[in-house]
């Protein structure tokens, strides 16, 4: 093989490492943008079994021989916009009715090339995510990023409503802040999508403007920095817009609860326990009965009975489950008179989620 040739292969292959970023000085993420990419070639040859000056080449065309009247042939990284949001919460976050500041977390990572600002914003979603169905939405929503990186939300820390300055290859966490109105039912869901939209870096501590154009459809223009998007679908955006998004949610989990009351005629005056009629002297059996279909506990219920008008009370009939409570104020569930006047008063300190009941009885007599 001549020395020209050799000459020839061995600048061609120097220009591709440095394009390809195989020089040591390119991200994980590709070469920053920007970047200038400067080469030349050497051309060594012979004529008539004698070396000749190296000639070195030029964007225009060098024919002076030897070394410095070359000039390199140069081009600009351009700008690949990439990014990826995704949901850190496995499935849809369980929430209780009434509770505030509930956190929905997510990360934005600039796949990309560039240092960039991202605004973000979070729209409610429909449909099901995460075991949740959307049916309601949370109060007071807002977004924060992540500002001391340890991928908790920290009220009065996490204040910045954008991503500032996010290098290439790094990734910050966000946060979706709501609260969940009292009002809500067990298996009640809230979605939401966080998007993520480019926006120009390059100066910190204030909000770039958002990049909604790309150059795809332009010339190359090897001295400028073009931007090229390359970002894919989100759960709310297209490809290579600019943006990306991923969704989350809120899932209620809360008792379900069903009271039922009856009442039964125990005796009477006059037939006795044989088929006793509601008549002025007969003794009526109330049944409460409270049950709870939903997914968590209901804690502490507490069930008051006023003793209607036209009956009274039956002293040392109340009970809770079959166990008899006493009338008075004292270490058990339940009291007549004492707590509400004129009322029994039962605490259950729990009624289990997923079908858990108590039943309370007490009778009257009708005046």
């Amino acid at each position: 093989m001549s020395r020209q040739l050799k000459s020839v292969l061995y600048g061609i292959f120097v220009s591709g490492l440095i394009a390809f970023g195989l020089t040591g000085v390119a991200l994980a993420d590709g070469t920053a943008s920007g970047t200038s990419i400067d080469n030349l070639a050497t051309v060594d040859y012979d004529v008539d079994g004698v070396a000749q000056t190296e000639i070195e080449s030029s964007p225009s065309g060098n024919s002076t021989a030897g070394v410095g009247n070359g000039t390199d042939t140069s081009f600009v990284v351009d700008n690949k916009v990439d990014l990826t949001v995704a949901t850190t919460d496995g499935a849809a976050v369980a929430v209780t009715p009434g509770d505030q500041d509930q956190v929905l977390t997510y990360t934005v990572t600039n796949d990309g090339n560039t240092v960039q600002d991202y605004s973000l914003t979070v729209p409610g979603a429909s449909g099901t995510w995460g075991g949740a169905t959307d049916n309601f939405d949370a109060t007071s929503v807002n977004v924060y990023v992540d500002a001391n990186a340890n991928d908790t939300y920290d009220s009065g820390t996490d204040t910045a409503t954008y991503i500032d300055e996010l290098a290439a290859d790094a990734e910050i966490s966000v946060f979706v802040v709501g609260d969940i109105p009292l009002a809500q039912s067990d298996d009640d869901g809230a979605l939401y999508d966080l998007i993520a939209q480019t926006a120009v870096g390059g100066t910190g501590g204030s909000q770039g403007a958002d990049i909604t154009t790309d150059d795809a459809g332009s010339a190359d223009v090897a001295g400028t920095v073009q931007i090229v998007f390359a970002d894919g679908a989100g759960t709310a955006d297209a490809a290579n817009d600019g943006k990306h998004s991923s969704r989350d949610g809120y899932l209620v989990q809360s008792a379900a609860m069903t009271v039922t009351k009856t009442s039964a005629v125990v005796s009477d005056p006059i037939n006795g326990t044989t088929n006793p009629k509601a008549i002025p002297g007969a003794t009526m059996r109330y049944t409460i009965t409270v049950a709870n279909a939903g997914n968590e506990d209901a804690d502490d219920v507490t069930v008051v009975d006023t003793i209607p008008t036209n009956t009274t009370y039956v002293a040392g009939t109340l009970e809770l489950d079959s166990a008899s409570l006493t009338d008075g104020a004292d270490a058990d569930e339940g009291d007549y008179n004492v707590t509400n006047a004129g009322a029994v008063t039962i605490v259950i300190s729990a009624v289990a989620a997923s079908g858990g009941s108590s039943t309370i009885t007490f009778d009257v007599t009708v005046d």
